[in-house]
């Protein structure tokens, strides 16, 4: 826009050049009275808020004399220089017109002084100044009014008399004001009396100002009233000049002239008729200022469009940019009613952080997102060459969707009478006729009656804007005038909406080569810097602010200030997509890191420099979280160890930090250093686990289906959900992997875990971490109450600052869940338990092997002991439920042996109180199958022994090598037994599946091999308000290794001296390295070397035929299942139980001193043993010449001797028999095993020998005799027997037991032979 002809047309300089730019004047300001409002003499206290409520008197109504009612505008500054107020005549707003002072005296002489003062302001300001006032405040409240002579001005001493002739509109409703005699004391300046003494002060005879005297600490209840009356008498004065200068011939008018043009006219013919017309546009556009100063807006647009007209004609190109500039600030006024807010939104103190209302400018994008949402939805007129006026009311926005938006919606009500009469809540209102607070817009006619021709719409305004700042350019001692042109024109735009045209104004200022100081510098840049960020320009308000920044400390300042420069860098976080917020930071990554890197180290100077150590060291420790990655490892290093110097200062810590202006600065953690990947909370030990006392029931079976159906995925799974438990008062775990990423030793201390919801006692910890290498870190605390627990992270203290790192703000890749929640059950007990165990009767401690909660004990087969556990309650909650169970590798049934315990003893033993004991004693035995299944004969021990006797009863014996049966030869009938049954039961459903991985259960115990029985003892134990629900569970593991003993590896039954009993005779093998002791009955003993075998009868009652067998449920199924497969009958079983009761086998290692005891249990008979481990089912009565024989006796006779046999038989079956046969055979044994039945020669019988029965009846009872003679002496043997010769069905035996369990059994036989037993023996003698 610039152009070479400004050199043309200007002077050098040393000319008057106004070299004080305002960069907040706006278009609205051509239309206001600059009143100067300054304070002098001493300092008062309530000054600042003095200046605010007189800021508020911004405009009045008055009534001009025709009767319109006009809205006079006021601006007030602080200060002003004298050298603008010379443009006065180039621009009439730049004119001071009045003067306010506020001042402070103690005595006569500060009175003197400060009147000394206001009137060297008035003659310092005395070319343009048409009136003043001076509060002054002086000691005490009773201050008598001094005496003073009418104030006079001059020149306007007849304009100040017609202006008090006429008076501004009063307030009507005075009374309801706020600020009446009720609530504060009146001035001095009025009548009212006082009791107290009054002080006397005279001001001096020079002082001809107005002046109002009050007390020091009086409320000036009449600021607003006065200050509007001199509002008032200031606007008398310009509309007079108004009319002055329009009664002026314009053939006659001076030229008016710029400061600077004084020396371009000299010497020139005025009378010229480009100089007539130069005069006529220049007084024309003058008298447009004074127009639209007084109000008249519609009047200045016609005046400003004919002076326009005028000075284009003559090329005056500098007026002709003002009357342009004028004619577009009065289009603006007209269009654009919201521009006349100019009072700025107070910060509310009492708003928190978390307010919505609150300001946060320092959010990234925050400011460009508002402008953009305010511009779009409620800008009150759209830039376009065919926009038309509108009507005031229309132009209101929509909806307040910002504060800005909200402040300047109260500007567009009509401003009547009604409105500005209404009630009001805030003090200091009662002159609202006069003055609007509330800020309306200006009371104009419509639109419609407004001359349209020359109304400006917005995009004509912005033209003739540029236009003007053309005209501006060609004049180098314009510069301010065109700076401040493009200032106005910019906002123009951005109330526009007209974002490039804001820009390209805005772009404009930086050509514009002006000699400023540095703080106009500053202030240049900073109002840029404002602008571009209303519009939206982050990035380019971002640089100005930095420059402004630098400018604040450069050399050239005389006067640098830290806090400005730190403040102005502060603000410029938003252009470089910066956030004070660190984890927005590091979540997004956007902007440029190099700029935003040397940003932050500007910030952290201008900190420090400042005197504020605690924002360098947050800012820091911004700077080393949120640019970590785009840092190399030296700069992490360097950027580490300022860190640290700057915390030696000052210490880091989490909280935020509040500045003076009320923003706050968020807290910065160090999530990198150290860095963390991997966080997970621990489950409990097992032994402190919480476990379901009961276990939750299935309500039906699991089925797997790969169709995924839809209702399945609504419920999302929660990351962060732990599923175990935690422990009220127990120590809990979180076990995490820290890395050190700087290249010296970290120290990490103070590191706790930071939770939600419960209380949460954290024990903190401390660690060194080497230099890049994973370090496994523990953190551990407590849960003091019952409930829901969240774990949101874990604090540090490293390089001087403290950090909350929380997972929801972990940087990447490591992404963690926002939290863990773990659900804290109430307290439960702990114990110890400890293990005493006694091998019969004696702690053997070489077979016990205890190793923690793993204890291994050494058994033989068939030995007992005890294992004592104590367990003690270490906790504060007593023990209230208490259960054993034990799980081990071998089934049910063996384990029920091999372990045994009283839970009666157990419960009698609650509820254990807080460091009580309880005993739980378990028994403990060594089970094993006696019977040898594994075939041990010659090849196993060589010295085993083999029968060497038949069976004296004849029967068929199943060994063909005349040895013992063994379970080895007789298998189908070995199965039999419940245990062996289970060997070959193939389905086993395991009842331990947590510890061991045991491949199958040991349900066979075979007798010459070990066996290792691994068994866990689980002790289930709780208390507390939690017992009903969970417990805890301990686990014993108990290695119990059965180690061979004995083995009876052949058996088999002979009859005994008496009918009543048998011998049943055991091959007995010592499986054991040492000699044993073994008993067989209770007073007969056989010691057996190591490995050496022996033969021992012992002797039994037979089996009564009533006998009961009690076996267990389990055994029901093996016992049919055997029966389906062999011939065993019931009898068999019975009389194997019989045998089984009935055996005592104890045996004794006397270097041991190791005790035990075998069975035979399992034991297998054939049918021949049968008969003699049975009771016989007949009844024999067997005598000799009628002398009865009793068992075991021999019978005398002499040879030839005629002997009368009698033999009697009775039924003792339930049923009958048939076709019985009794015969009645003579025989000698040899004792070699022959046995002669030949003695035709030597015996003679008279009768039959041989008698067969048809029936015999239950209970019925037959007797048969015969008579014998024995020829020859010798030993002699009878052998009665009665056999079937017809199948018969034996004995149908019903064996019940408690259990409701019972088995029948009836075997089909044929040819069935008792024997009376033992034979009668008769010795023959000569």
């Amino acid at each position: 826009m610039r152009s070479s002809v400004s050199y043309i047309l200007s002077h050098a300089p040393g000319e008057s050049v106004m070299s004080h730019p305002d960069y907040s004047q706006h278009a609205q300001h051509h239309a206001c009275l600059l009143v100067l409002v300054k304070g002098i003499g001493g300092v008062l206290k309530n000054f600042n808020k003095l200046w605010e409520r007189i800021q508020r008197v911004d405009n009045i109504k008055v009534t001009d004399s025709a009767g319109q009612v006009r809205e006079i505008w006021v601006r007030y500054v602080r200060d002003y220089p004298v050298e603008n107020n010379d443009w006065g005549d180039f621009q009439t707003h730049r004119r001071l017109l009045g003067l306010i002072t506020l001042s402070k005296f103690a005595n006569q002489n500060e009175l003197n002084e400060v009147c000394r003062v206001h009137e060297s302001l008035k003659v310092k300001y005395s070319n343009t100044l048409y009136d003043s006032r001076a509060f002054m405040f002086g000691p005490g409240s009773n201050l008598k009014r001094p005496q003073q002579e009418p104030e006079t001005y001059g020149s306007f001493d007849e304009d100040k008399k017609d202006s008090l002739s006429d008076k501004a509109s009063l307030p009507s409703e005075h009374g309801d004001s706020i600020s009446s005699s009720e609530g504060y004391p009146r001035s001095c300046s009025s009548n009212t009396s006082y009791s107290a003494p009054e002080e006397n002060f005279t001001t001096p005879s020079n002082f001809k100002t107005h002046a109002m005297f009050y007390g020091e600490n009086d409320p000036v209840p009449d600021l607003e009233q006065n200050v509007a009356e001199l509002i008032n008498s200031l606007f008398w004065v310009v509309e007079s000049k108004r009319l002055e200068r329009s009664r002026e011939k314009l053939e006659k008018v001076s030229l008016l002239l710029a400061p600077f043009e004084k020396r371009d006219f000299v010497g020139l013919d005025m009378e010229s008729r480009n100089n007539k017309k130069r005069c006529m546009g220049r007084v024309t556009k003058n008298l447009a200022d004074l127009t639209l100063q007084a109000g008249l807006v519609a009047e200045a647009l016609t005046l400003y469009h004919s002076s326009a007209e005028i000075l284009k004609s003559v090329n005056d190109w500098l007026w002709l940019a003002a009357a342009k500039e004028g004619h577009c600030a009065t289009s603006a006024i007209l269009q654009y009613p919201n521009l006349r807010n100019t009072t700025p939104l107070q910060r509310n103190a009492s708003l928190q952080e978390s307010s919505p209302n609150k300001i946060k400018p320092l959010s990234l994008y925050q400011t460009s997102d508002a402008f953009r949402k305010f511009k779009l939805n409620s800008s009150p007129l759209r830039s376009s060459k065919t926009s038309s006026p509108t009507n005031p009311s229309e132009l209101t926005p929509s909806s307040s969707e910002s504060i800005e938006t909200s402040s300047r919606q109260s500007e567009t009500d009509n401003a009547d009478t009604e409105s500005i009469t209404s009630s009001s809540e805030n003090d200091y209102q009662s002159q609202k006729s006069y003055m609007s607070p509330d800020l309306p817009s200006i009371p104009r006619q419509p639109p419609s009656t407004i001359n349209n021709q020359y109304l400006l719409n917005g995009e004509e305004i912005a033209e003739k804007y540029r236009k003007a700042i053309i005209h501006y350019s060609k004049y180098q001692n314009a510069g301010i005038i065109e700076t401040e042109a493009c200032f106005k024109a910019a906002r123009i735009a951005v109330e526009q909406n007209n974002i490039l045209h804001a820009s390209s104004f805005l772009q404009n200022v930086i050509f514009i080569n002006l000699t400023l100081n540095e703080q106009e510098k500053i202030q240049r840049f900073d109002t840029l810097a404002d602008l571009y960020k209303e519009i939206g320009f982050l990035r380019k308000a971002a640089f100005y602010q930095r420059l402004a920044a630098t400018r604040q400390v450069s050399l050239n300042n005389p006067n640098p200030d830290w806090q400005r420069c730190y403040y102005l860098m502060l603000h410029s976080f938003p252009g470089h997509k910066l956030s004070l917020e660190p984890n927005y930071v590091v979540q997004h990554q956007v902007g440029w890191p190099a700029l935003q890197i040397q940003l932050l180290h500007e910030l952290v100077v201008a900190a420090r420099r400042m005197g504020h150590p605690a924002l360098a060291t947050r800012h820091m420790t911004f700077l080393l979280q949120t640019m970590w990655p785009h840092l190399t490892a030296q700069e992490h290093r360097d950027l580490a160890i300022q860190l640290q110097a700057l915390s030696a200062q000052c210490e880091g810590g989490p909280v935020p930090l509040v500045l003076e202006t009320g923003e706050v600065i968020p807290p910065a953690n160090l999530t990198h250093v150290p860095s963390c990947s991997h966080f997970t909370p621990r489950p409990p030990p097992a032994p402190r686990a919480p476990h379901l006392v009961r276990a939750r029931q299935q309500h039906g079976p699991f089925i797997f289906t790969p169709i995924h159906f839809g209702s399945l995925e609504r419920k999302k799974k929660d990351e962060g959900k732990m599923e175990y438990l935690w422990v009220e008062d127990d120590i809990c775990e979180v076990q995490m992997k820290l890395t050190n990423p700087l290249p010296f030793e970290l120290k990490v201390s103070n590191m706790r875990l930071l939770t939600s919801g419960i209380v949460f006692e954290s024990i903190p910890e401390t660690i060194i971490l080497p230099p890049d290498s994973p370090t496994t870190v523990n953190l551990h605390g407590t849960p003091k109450e019952v409930g829901e627990l969240q774990i949101l992270g874990y604090s540090t203290h490293t390089l001087g600052v403290k950090s909350n790192c929380r997972l929801k703000t972990m940087p990447t890749p490591n992404k963690f869940p926002a939290s863990y929640t773990i659900e804290v059950l109430p307290s439960l007990p702990t114990i110890t338990i400890e293990t005493t165990l006694s091998i019969s009767g004696h702690v053997n401690l070489s077979n016990v092997e205890s190793t923690g909660s793993v204890t291994n004990v050494s058994l033989y087969n068939g030995e007992s002991t005890e294992c004592v556990m104590k367990i003690t309650n270490t906790s504060n909650v007593p023990i209230e439920y208490l259960d054993l169970n034990i799980q081990s590798n071998v089934d049910n049934q063996i384990q029920s042996k091999i372990f045994t315990w009283s839970n009666e003893d157990i419960q009698a033993q609650l509820p254990i109180k807080p460091n009580q004991e309880a005993t739980i004693v378990m028994g403990l035995y060594g089970e094993a199958d006696f019977l040898d299944l594994g075939g041990v004969g010659e090849n196993v021990f060589p010295n085993s022994l083999t029968s060497t006797y038949p069976s004296r009863v004849g029967s068929p014996v199943p060994n063909a090598q005349n040895s013992l049966p063994t379970q080895s030869s007789n298998q189908q009938n070995s199965l039999s037994s419940g245990l062996l049954a289970n060997r070959t039961s193939g389905s086993f459903r395991s009842t331990n599946s947590q510890a061991t991985s045991w491949s199958a259960p040991i349900s066979a115990m075979p007798p010459s091999r070990g066996r290792l029985v691994e068994a866990q003892i689980i002790i289930r134990y709780s208390g507390g308000a939690g017992k009903d629900t969970h417990c805890r569970q301990s686990t014993l593991q108990v290695n119990v290794e059965l180690l061979p003993s004995v083995a009876i590896t052949h058996w088999d039954v002979l009859p005994a001296e008496i009918p009543s009993q048998f011998y049943l005779v055991l091959d007995i093998t010592n499986l054991t390295t040492e000699e044993m002791d073994f008993h067989y009955t209770p007073t007969k003993h056989i010691l057996i070397e190591s490995k050496e075998s022996c033969r021992i009868p012992v002797p039994l009652d037979r089996c009564p035929l009533n006998t009961t067998v009690k076996v267990e449920e389990g055994d029901i199924k093996d016992v049919s299942l055997t029966d389906s497969k062999s011939s065993s009958s019931s009898a068999e079983l019975a009389c194997a139980a019989h045998l089984d009761a009935r055996v005592r086998l104890t045996w004794r290692l006397p270097h041991s001193d190791v005790s035990g005891r075998a069975n035979v249990r399992g034991i297998t008979l054939s049918h021949a043993m049968l008969d003699i481990v049975r009771m016989s089912p007949l009844n024999w009565e067997v005598s000799v010449n009628n002398e009865c024989i009793k068992p075991q006796s021999e019978y005398q006779c002499a040879a030839g001797e005629c002997l009368s046999l009698g033999v009697g038989v009775a039924n003792h079956l339930p049923r009958p028999l048939a076709r019985l046969c009794l015969s009645v055979r003579f025989y000698q044994d040899h004792s070699n095993g022959v046995l002669d039945y030949r003695l035709d020669n030597r015996v003679a019988t008279a009768g039959n020998n041989k008698v067969v029965v048809e029936k015999l009846e239950e209970s019925a009872k037959i007797h048969h005799e015969c008579t014998v003679v024995f020829l020859t002496p010798g030993e002699y043997k009878i052998d009665i027997q009665c056999s079937t010769t017809e199948p018969i069905i034996e004995d149908p035996q019903v064996f019940k037991d408690t259990n409701q369990t019972s088995i029948q059994s009836c075997a089909a036989e044929v040819s069935h032979v008792w024997r009376f037993i033992p034979p009668v023996a008769i010795s023959v003698t000569d």
